[in-house]
């Protein structure tokens, strides 16, 4: 099993429970709900089809909620001549007007009324992720004159970038703020917030959460220059982080987004927060049964960058070889993640990570990672009732698999996007010894471990309530344990603040 976890987006082409299901067993284990696309009618069908194949399975499977956020579009455009679209040529005039038209002879609309107003002289207007460019040289009340400076065919509702310019837009629109309801009606787990600026917009919407008594995890989408230089204060204030490459790779100098990428992922690596790598990882399998070699390294290297998660969006939703797609991207994780754990640079040079976390946890993780490495152990058990102290250890890359025990199904799924933690169902244990005679027996049933196996157990006494992880024991699996360390011994063992 690959330590890499895969967000794969949700669509026609993996809609039924068959397919979502062999999804599953290729790798997947975050779906994701594109709100941009789709009725919310649509996507409760999508969701009683995930949530009846993960049934099924053996493992947690989360759901993400991507909200669109304030994306600026074009409006209707005529077709001409079978081009799909109004073609427009370098050197010729768009005029981008503030009333709703139909567009046609190089004058076009944008659902956004007010482009007029803060679109100033001299910005650039990009359109399909910057296939289309131009440059505004000059305006009046209700018009933006823009030279075409790269053409091509201008389409209907294709996105607007304006790397330039301040837009005075909300960050969660209306149209949001009605998929975060029905994100919270039916327990989504996570939510993806588009264009955010700073961490004003992630606490907007935990306040909102909060008010609905929702304990949703937001991830913060980073795809504008605004977010990159509020890059710390954003990190603090969401639950995890998604480098969104698209809209990034058009916003800032695209030479950047790779120096970008390596920044985010080093510093949620430091904060202790999971980030994904999000957007065309692998899209020539859109319409293609193998990928480019660029787009191997490209997930390669994500991975060798640290990142929890990758994501695949039109290869799954709409692509032609969805589940060849997921395969392809798993077999790349399993190649680099060898490599990674096989180098003696890896195992035997590198020293724990340093997280910048609560210093109980991430000590206790320290610990844990030495003790590994030291003496071969197969596996990391730990009990964990909210989630964090999954969290914590995911981010010390420990060179074997987290068993991550819970007895909450909501903190099993949001376990599911945690690099090398495989989440499993467990009910709490009175002691220690109860609870290691359960994972001895968990181990071997699940294949995790073996007869013999040394395996490390992490968890305290109360493993059922947070804030009682205190101990740390080495196991040989499938022998009696027989020594119960009493309450002075247990003060003086490694103890965690809350879970």
């Amino acid at each position: 099993m690959i330590c890499t976890k895969i967000v794969a987006t949700m669509g026609p082409a993996c809609s039924d429970v068959e397919t979502l299901f062999r999804l599953f067993e290729a790798g997947v284990d975050v779906c994701r709900l594109n709100f941009s696309h789709g009725s919310l009618d649509q996507h409760l069908s999508q969701l009683r089809n995930i949530r009846e194949a993960a049934a099924r399975f053996t493992r947690p499977i989360a759901v993400l909620g991507d909200l669109c956020g304030p994306k600026i579009r074009l409006g209707k455009i005529s077709e001409v001549n079978g081009t799909g679209g109004m073609p427009i040529e370098v050197g010729e005039t768009l005029i981008i007007q503030r009333a709703p038209i139909l567009g046609a002879n190089g004058r076009v609309s944008s659902i956004f009324t007010k482009l007029v107003d803060d679109v100033q002289i001299g910005d650039r207007v990009l359109i399909e992720d910057g296939l289309l460019r131009f440059m505004c040289v000059d305006k009046n009340t209700d018009e933006l004159i823009c030279n075409c400076t790269a053409g091509g065919v201008l389409k209907s509702s294709k996105g607007i970038n304006l790397p330039n310019t301040v837009i005075h837009a909300p960050s969660i629109t209306d149209r949001d703020w009605e998929c975060v309801d029905w994100a919270v009606e039916n327990r989504l787990d996570y939510l993806a917030l588009s264009f955010v600026r700073s961490a004003a917009d992630i606490n907007e919407l935990r306040g909102y959460l909060r008010d609905k008594v929702s304990d949703i995890h937001i991830v913060a989408k980073i795809e504008k220059a605004e977010a990159v230089q509020h890059i710390d204060e954003i990190i603090e204030s969401a639950d995890s982080l998604m480098v969104a490459r698209g809209d990034l790779g058009v916003e800032v100098d695209l030479a950047q987004v790779p120096i970008i990428q390596k920044d985010i992922i080093r510093r949620c690596q430091a904060a202790g927060k999971p980030v994904i790598v999000a957007t065309q990882m692998l899209q020539s399998m859109v319409d293609n049964s193998s990928p480019t070699r660029a787009e191997v390294s490209d997930v390669a290297n994500a991975i060798f960058d640290g990142t929890d998660a990758v994501m695949l969006s039109g290869e799954t939703s709409v692509g032609k070889f969805p589940l060849g797609t997921v395969h392809i991207m798993a077999h790349i994780a399993e190649v680099t993640e060898n490599y990674l754990h096989n180098t003696a640079e890896d195992t035997m040079m590198r020293a724990a990570p340093v997280v910048k976390t609560s210093l109980h946890s991430g000590a206790l993780a320290r610990g844990a990672w030495r003790v590994v490495n030291d003496l071969k152990a197969k596996l990391v058990v730990i009990w964990t009732q909210t989630g964090a102290t999954a969290r914590i250890f995911s981010k010390h890359r420990f060179p074997v698999p987290i068993v991550a025990l819970s007895g909450d199904h909501r903190t099993l799924r949001r376990m599911a996007i945690h690099y090398g933690v495989i989440p499993q169902e467990a009910m709490p244990s009175h002691d220690m010894s109860e609870l290691i005679e359960a994972v001895d027996k968990l181990v071997q049933e699940r294949h995790f471990a073996q007869l013999n196996d040394r395996i490390v157990i992490v968890a305290g006494w109360s493993a059922g309530t947070p804030g009682s992880m205190n101990g740390m024991v080495i196991h040989t699996v499938g022998q009696q344990w027989t020594a119960v360390p009493s309450k002075q011994m247990l003060r003086q063992m490694v103890k965690a603040e809350k879970d």
